[in-house]
């Protein structure tokens, strides 16, 4: 029996797909899954430096394709060594021979780095002053994790 008022989780994705889908056709990446899986296609060290912005087919054809790349300079080098290579674990993902050729512009990859702001310890003056805020509390554990948070947010706004 189904009941008509309870819904079932849908993940996000499907809804992304109708709206993603359009723009990666207009620019012939295959459903987009070249831009999503690219650090897997290639590798992380491929993919620190290149990333694919579309692929072009000879008309008629949805084979022996061009891979239209971003890279950075130093990396086009590399990228031009290894060119069998990557052309091979592309052509790998896809099943078939998808592409036969590399067209390497030179511009700017993001990086994928996070960067993390590093803090340092508390001063006296702040671990005193929140040991005064939090002196009341009698849970052992949530008084330790009062005492973490503050220090933290105190060390955050300065």
């Amino acid at each position: 029996m189904r009941y008509p008022n309870k819904t079932v989780p849908v993940r996000l994705g499907l809804y992304t797909q109708k709206i993603v889908n359009p723009v990666f056709k207009t620019r012939g990446l295959m459903e987009g899954r070249i831009i999503t899986h690219w650090s897997q296609i290639v590798g992380e060290r491929f993919s620190a430096f290149s990333l694919p912005e579309k692929i072009t087919f000879p008309k008629g054809k949805k084979s022996e394709g061009m891979l239209h790349l971003t890279v950075t300079s130093a990396g086009s080098l590399l990228l031009q060594s290894v060119h069998d290579l990557v052309l091979d674990k592309i052509n790998t993902f896809f099943g078939y021979k998808a592409l036969s050729k590399i067209y390497m512009t030179h511009g700017f990859i993001p990086s994928k780095l996070s960067f993390t702001k590093v803090f340092s310890p508390p001063s006296p003056e702040v671990r005193e002053w929140v040991e005064g805020q939090i002196q009341h509390v009698h849970d052992p554990e949530l008084k330790d994790c009062l005492k973490n948070f503050g220090t933290s947010l105190v060390a955050t706004l300065k």
